[in-house]
């Protein structure tokens, strides 16, 4: 397995190598508020050793955004009904929409006229219909 990141990287060519590098850093409660954020001049490495967190563990959680099943492009999606129904603008969002690109980890997709960005956890694969 080739590695997406390394220690060397700041943390601005993290967030542009897989968008789902910035849910990463907060998970380790990293970059949210005032007395956690990051500057995104600082390298992975030294974020690392500024709060605490062993390398390791923070290069395995950046390494497995890329080892996580993905969505293809034309891959017809719906929303999780947590996000529709907390969302009131996606009320009449069609059920149903399409992947149209994939950069940097983030999705970008359609649903009729609106248009939304996520990661792959951020929407669900619609099972195709039967012939």
């Amino acid at each position: 397995m080739s590695a997406h990141f390394s220690k060397d990287l700041t943390v601005e060519q993290a967030f542009k190598t897989h968008a789902g590098a910035r849910r990463v850093f907060a998970k380790f409660h990293l970059g949210g508020c005032s007395h956690c954020a990051i500057s995104e001049t600082e390298t992975i490495e030294q974020v690392s050793e500024g709060y605490g967190i062993p390398l390791p563990m923070l290069m395995d959680e950046l390494e497995k955004l890329f080892a996580a099943g993905g969505l293809d492009v034309g891959d017809k999606v719906r929303l999780p009904d947590e996000i529709r129904s907390k969302i009131p603008q996606l009320a009449n969002v069609p059920e149903i929409g399409e992947v149209k690109s994939l950069e940097a980890g983030a999705y970008t997709v359609e649903f009729g006229e609106v248009r939304l960005q996520g990661l792959a956890e951020d929407f669900i694969k619609a099972q195709p219909a039967s012939v």
